[in-house]
């Protein structure tokens, strides 16, 4: 069994680990579960943006652009699309997304069961890939 070790916050307070507690870095990647359209913001950096199984609507999660949310550059968000949810597109607003290897720009769909990760390599340009993602 793990030794459960306590969490010092920044206060000086020491308790223990909680359920829903975030630590950078600490292999856990929050979820945001969303069952309508979507904007992502600033909070979710470094996060799962999920599209359950039981919203079988197709949805459009967006990327917004720098100029309303500035992600720093190698900000990484995650998008899910579970088992039985509709097609999902990630979509991104005046900035530029480009596909990994194909380096094709714009909106992508991404298939139930699929996965995608996009990062911001600088200011205004993204690059997604991903299983499921065309």
């Amino acid at each position: 069994m793990a030794e459960h070790k306590p969490l010092v916050i920044a206060s000086g307070t020491v308790r223990q680990l909680q359920a829903g507690d975030y630590i950078a870095g600490a292999g856990v990647i929050p979820i945001n579960s969303q069952s309508a359209n979507y904007t992502c913001v600033i909070a979710d950096a470094g996060r799962e943006i999920q599209h359950p199984s039981a919203d079988t609507t197709a949805r459009t999660f967006t990327i917004p652009s720098n100029a309303s949310v500035a992600y720093t550059p190698g900000t990484a968000i995650t998008f899910v699309n579970q088992h039985g949810a509709g097609v999902l597109t990630i979509a991104i607003t005046t900035d530029t997304m480009r596909l990994a290897g194909a380096g094709t720009t714009g909106s992508r769909t991404l298939a139930a069961n699929g996965m995608a990760t996009a990062v911001k390599q600088t200011a205004t340009e993204w690059i997604v890939s991903g299983t499921g993602l065309t």
